[in-house]
């Protein structure tokens, strides 16, 4: 694999990387403020500023679909006009929704303060018109990075995000030492979207010197292909609704019904250490299908090697969560912020399922099969609605988090990998299915059985790094060995591990 498509891997390396940097920084950021949150903020405050921001991360479906669409076409083509005008129709949608986006950004968040939650924390309404203005800029800075995409230029996207990432922890940090609060956040937000949609502007000039960042008009040909368009991009708006609702539902539906501070901070923690990690190991898939929209011969080989190793980072990562976390967070934040270890494992096996499916889920996307994710993930949502529902009512987050982990047999357990071993004409998909569960498995046995019993041995307080520490590296070394033990001899080093992960 290595041998025969190594432009192919050298390219999707490159990216890779870029997003692993940037990634790494917002996990950095992340986890310098989880230190520093219980001696600056209150932690009611804390939750909400969190529900708030998934809140507005709704803002994000106001453009139907199409900027994917374009980005897609983009790809696609291989003329600079066509390329050229297909920047300009997405730059001309991203004003027109960039200001419908800074009316009802402050809509959603002053309608949220409503809540039971909300009104626990004890903030002004100022507070959440200044998110939701923060949620519009968001908006717009999120077109100017998504635009890069279609001019091929995801590692210079990473590293404007991994830029904001340090800019919105530099703000935060001298907002929490003023004593500002939840207002830190909301500030940092809007300072953040404002500085990497500038910057992606300027990058999106240099590619395309001929388009417009802000254009208020509409021609004929934006008319023309909207109306040509617009059935493909209802089905990705779709799919992108519907896999947003699987990745933040949990948090909504827990800031909604969960009154009680404690339980709901405790799930919003892990939520927030998940998607933390999920940000960074989903990188493969994020480089994955932009060249399968290429159409680029080896990408499908390429799928496969990326979902073993994509099941071996997940399942050590959500061992590690399972096994760790707990200890780690109460050192590390406070004992008072952390879940229990029962909502901890709910949670860390429901990250590891969605994870573990991750990379067919984005093979999809690449090949356009936007259908089959919209069907298979609402579904899931379908059943999370009402099992967390009834779990949450009756066992409070642990109910909750039960709730959402059934509801994963009914689409990212194993219907997204039938469906792309369906269209990549695999023979055997319970097989490859099995491989790819047995590597994750082992992954999750072994991090969290190390770390836990060298927890319980007494690594508590900061000496639980150690045990986390311990428990990725035997996981890794066995990955390691096992692949190394799967493939022939007679290959070079690299490609051995490659072919035997």
């Amino acid at each position: 694999m290595w041998d025969r498509a190594g432009a192919l891997n050298a390219r999707f390396l490159h990216v890779l990387g870029g997003r692993i940097v940037a990634s790494a920084a917002t996990v950095t950021s992340g986890l310098i403020l989880l230190h520093l949150l219980p001696k600056r903020i209150a932690r009611e405050e804390w939750a909400v500023v969190v529900v708030a921001l998934q809140v507005l991360a709704y803002l994000s479906f106001l453009d139907g679909g199409f900027r994917t669409l374009l980005n897609r076409e983009m790809l696609r083509t291989t003329d600079a006009g066509e390329r050229a005008d297909l920047a300009r129709i997405g730059q001309i949608l991203g004003t027109g929704l960039t200001l419908a986006c800074l009316l009802f950004g402050p809509l959603l968040t002053l309608a949220y303060s409503l809540s039971p939650s909300a009104q626990l924390a004890h903030l002004g309404w100022g507070f959440y018109a200044v998110m939701g203005i923060s949620g519009g800029l968001t908006f717009w800075s999120g077109m100017q990075l998504q635009a890069l995409v279609g001019v091929d230029r995801q590692g210079m996207m990473s590293a404007i995000q991994g830029l904001g990432s340090l800019v919105n922890l530099g703000i935060v940090l001298c907002g929490l030492e003023l004593q500002g609060g939840a207002w830190a956040f909301a500030i940092a937000q809007a300072v953040q979207a404002l500085v990497q949609g500038c910057v992606a502007s300027v990058a999106l000039k240099a590619v395309l010197p001929g388009v417009r960042l802000l254009d208020c008009s509409w021609p004929a040909s934006c008319r023309q292909f909207v109306a040509r368009h617009w059935q493909q991009a209802w089905s990705v708006f779709r799919m992108q609704f519907v896999i947003f609702l699987l990745l933040s539902l949990d948090v909504l539906l827990a800031g909604l019904l969960l009154g009680e501070g404690s339980e709901l901070v405790g799930l919003v923690m892990v939520a927030r250490i998940a998607t933390l990690g999920r940000g960074v190991l989903s990188s493969f898939g994020e480089a994955l299908w932009p060249r399968i929209a290429r159409g680029e011969g080896s990408a499908t080989d390429l799928t496969g090697r990326v979902l073993a190793v994509n099941a071996w980072l997940f399942g050590i990562a959500a061992g590690l969560l399972a096994g760790a976390a707990p200890a780690v967070l109460g050192w590390f934040v406070a004992k008072s912020w952390t879940a229990s270890p029962l909502l901890t494992g709910l949670l860390a096996a429901r990250f590891l399922v969605i994870g573990v499916s991750s990379p067919a889920s984005y093979h999809l996307i690449g090949a356009g099969r936007y259908p089959i994710l919209v069907r298979a993930v609402s579904h899931e949502v379908l059943a999370a609605v009402v099992l967390g529902l009834a779990g949450g009512w009756l066992w409070g987050a642990p109910g909750l988090a039960a709730g959402f982990l059934l509801a994963t047999g009914f689409g990212t357990f194993y219907v997204l990998f039938a469906a792309y071993a369906s269209i990549e004409g695999h023979t055997a998909p319970v097989r490859r299915f099995a491989a790819v569960w047995g590597r994750a498995l082992i992954g999750a046995a072994a991090a969290g059985g190390v770390s836990a019993f060298l927890i319980a041995n007494g690594w508590t307080g900061v000496a639980s790094l150690g045990a986390a520490a311990a428990g990725f590296l035997v996981a890794l070394a066995l990955a390691v060995a096992l692949a190394w033990l799967r493939s022939p001899r007679a290959i070079p080093w690299k490609s051995r591990l490659w072919n035997g992960i």
